[in-house]
């Protein structure tokens, strides 16, 4: 591959990187990684990484087809079949992993560097993504000694094991709106014995590399761990359809969730995925308001919005709504938008120009549905893909602002004047991802976390993850879960063992 003619040599002097990011970066070309090497396309084509906070291009990645996909499943099976990772020690595998958590606390700079310059991710949200990878790595890494089987009642002239084991070959068909969290996204996968192919966003392609470079570095054997890149009608479309690929764990769109459950089907292949959200923000006249306003803007603005659980739609009770918006309003105002690598900025740029026409389409639906801006409502500046936090009151829940998924620093307040309607507004939508209570009423807490149909409810509190604590959704939000013990159970099988002993 060749360096295309719009990289100028000085692109990277615009950016104020850490030493270790300029290093790692200073490649400008980067390929596939597969079987421990980094490789080209087999095709030689390439696709441009751009910089959210000024539109444009650092770097150069590798686009993927089947043909690189084959050859990541190839390396993957054959890893998987001749053992290298799934017979190592168990004890072993933990201390690998934690090598892993360890290297990626290491590398903090550069993951910080990846993050904030091709996912635009301001500067708290990069320490956030970076530590809850390391978190889920750390997380795992403790389960291989103790993935149990079990020996159930038998006839008397039997034994009978339940024996727990690797699926093969993973597919993580990782977003590119936390690309430092997708070492959370392989590690369960890791734990249990499987090898691993990641396929992150086009937009945000090269964190991924990093952590198979890291994952190498920690001992986990070559083939185990490979990324290919691509977009995700040739890349991730082979991957999915590839029939050396036995579990596929995807977070992304309902759209493309949908594309990949029905390309799946054929195959029966195993699925896990988080999908989109338009989760509520339920706010009673007995809550601090001034906690629930200051963690309920937060919970839009925080990465611009294009966060899944991103509590988009607030319901107000009535008594409070003016002073609420008031509220809403006066803590938005002020914030410092700016590129992502400021340390002032508080709400930096999109992902893309094409996210960002999104958001301006959808601003211009809730003003033709009758919504009121409260708030903002036009883009920022002439560089970059930036738009104003924007808050609509007047908003009817049957607006489309109210029931589609902007993934954009956009608000809908809703009011409600009982629990019940509040309840019946909540879970009016095809989603079902998360939902936040507030309240002081301990009663009508526990009321209200029973009647939502959300995967995650919080109750004074939003946006808490954990990886010991599962994360998923209802309804169209997905199915299987992310992080914690259950999730091991999208990564293994259970074999019945019987043997005759008289």
């Amino acid at each position: 591959m060749t360096m295309p003619a719009q990289h100028s040599a000085d692109e990277l002097d615009r950016l104020p990187l850490s030493p270790a990011g300029r290093r790692f970066l200073e490649r400008r070309v980067f390929g596939h990684f597969i079987d421990g090497a980094m490789v080209p396309s087999a095709s030689g084509e390439t696709l441009t990484v751009l910089e959210p906070s000024s539109g444009r291009p650092f770097a150069t990645v590798a686009a993927g087809d089947a043909e690189d996909v084959n050859r990541a499943v190839d390396a993957a099976q054959r890893a998987f079949d001749d053992g290298r990772w799934r017979n190592l020690d168990a004890q072993e595998k933990e201390r690998r992993l934690r090598r892993l958590s360890a290297l990626l606390d290491q590398n903090r700079p550069t993951l910080r560097d990846l993050d904030m310059a091709d996912g635009g991710v301001i500067r708290n949200f990069t320490d956030f993504f970076i530590q809850f990878g390391i978190d889920a790595v750390d997380y795992y890494a403790g389960w291989p000694t103790k993935l149990h089987g079990s020996t159930p009642a038998a006839p008397p002239d039997c034994v009978v094991m339940e024996v727990r084991e690797p699926i093969g070959v993973v597919a993580s068909i990782t977003p590119w709106n936390g690309p430092s969290a997708s070492a959370s996204g392989i590690a369960a996968a890791l734990a249990c014995g499987n090898s691993v192919i990641m396929k992150p966003a086009e937009q945000t392609p090269l964190t991924a590399l990093l952590v198979a470079e890291l994952c190498l570095e920690a001992g986990i054997p070559p083939g185990v761990v490979n990324v290919v890149q691509g977009v995700g009608e040739k890349a991730g479309a082979a991957l999915v359809e590839h029939p050396g690929v036995s579990a596929i764990n995807f977070t992304g769109s309902v759209e493309t969730g949908r594309r990949i459950q029905a390309a799946a089907a054929p195959r029966l292949k195993r699925l896990c995925m988080e999908l989109g959200g338009k989760s509520p923000q339920i706010v009673f006249n007995d809550a601090n308001l001034d906690e629930a306003a200051t963690v309920a803007a937060g919970a839009v603005w925080g990465h611009s919005g294009q966060v899944c659980t991103a509590g988009t739609r607030v319901l107000v009770e009535r008594g409070i709504h003016d002073e609420f918006v008031a509220e809403l309003v006066s803590r938005s105002r002020a914030l410092k938008i700016g590129t992502a690598f400021s340390p002032d900025t508080q709400m930096g740029p999109l992902i893309s120009s094409e996210q960002l026409d999104r958001v301006s389409a959808y601003v211009a639906i809730g003003k033709a549905e009758g919504a009121h801006v409260a708030l903002g409502g036009a883009r920022v500046g002439d560089g970059g893909y930036f738009h104003q936090p924007t808050i609509f009151t007047g908003v009817d829940n049957r607006m489309r602002i109210a029931r589609e998924e902007i993934f954009g620093p956009v608000m809908a307040v809703i009011p409600f004047d009982t629990e019940e309607e509040a309840i019946a507004i909540a879970n009016d939508s095809e989603f079902g991802l998360s939902a936040g209570v507030w309240t002081r009423d301990l009663s009508r807490g526990h009321r209200m976390t029973q009647a939502l149909r959300a995967g995650t409810v919080w109750v004074n509190t939003y946006q808490r993850v954990n990886a010991a604590v599962p994360y998923g959704g209802f309804k169209q939000s997905g199915y299987g879960r992310n992080l914690g013990a259950v999730s091991l159970d999208s990564y293994t099988q259970l074999k019945s063992v019987w043997m005759k002993i008289r």
